[in-house]
């Protein structure tokens, strides 16, 4: 479709195409179909704005800019295009463009710094936080090792002096150093008879065990924190 018609444009238009619609009944103008360089139709199209470098377009199916270059040579010359004013005008808005985009660039910047310092802050913390676990456990271990050293002087070296031994056939017997003995009756002699003596007639050695135990365990304790601690490190290299 062919159409050499050269409309007239409007000198007051909105962005609406009601409303502009309206604007170009009163101003005189008709609806063309505007034919592109590429062979697009543009059907019913009015002019809403005009740039040094092409034109906006409402048409039946919604809006369009148009730049000069896309427009056959009857557009252009109807249009007043000036190919010197034209690329000024693209320089000027490249121009602004690369500002746009350095101010752009520099914002995202800004805002991946602050999401790395935020990062590095809650790292920060938790390894202080890590640390500190680290020390009140070593403190504990220290003050459980003392215990336990005070304990064994004065438990430790007597307690091969207990004596056991078998009472008849049902009943086994515990002698202790103290002055504490006792027994029980049993079918086995083993272990788990031989613990339950201790505990009956051998509290300060079943302290003994205990503090040693609590010694075992803070170690295990501070080995995983120092894990953990290390692995924080890690991370944040």
């Amino acid at each position: 479709m062919k159409h050499t018609t050269r409309f007239a444009i409007p000198a007051v238009l909105l962005a609406c195409s009601a409303v502009f619609a309206a604007d170009a009944e009163t101003n005189g103008a008709k609806a063309h179909a505007v034919t592109l360089r590429s062979g697009q139709v543009l059907e019913d199209a009015f002019i809403l704005d005009k740039k040094p470098n092409g034109i906006t377009l409402a048409y039946k199916d919604g809006c369009k800019f148009i730049p000069f270059s896309d427009m056959p040579l009857e557009y252009q010359q109807a249009f007043g295009y000036d190919p010197i004013k034209s690329a000024r005008y693209e320089k000027k808005l490249n121009e602004q463009k690369k500002i746009r985009d350095k101010e752009e660039a520099e914002r995202k910047a800004r805002e991946e710094r602050r999401k790395a310092n935020e990062g590095k802050h809650y790292k920060d913390k938790r390894i202080s936080a890590q640390q500190q676990v680290i020390s009140k456990l070593e403190l504990e271990l220290v003050e459980a090792q003392k215990r336990l050293d005070a304990a064994e002087k004065t438990v430790g070296q007597e307690r091969g002096a207990l004596g056991m031994s078998e009472v008849g056939s049902k009943q086994v017997r515990v002698e202790s150093p103290w002055g504490y003995g006792g027994s029980i009756k049993s079918s086995t002699y083993n272990a788990a008879v031989t613990n339950k003596l201790r505990k009956e007639v051998d509290p300060e050695g079943a302290k003994l065990d205990k503090q040693a135990q609590d010694v075992i365990d803070l170690q295990l304790k501070l080995e995983a924190a120092q894990r953990t601690l290390d692995e924080l490190l890690e991370n944040t290299r």
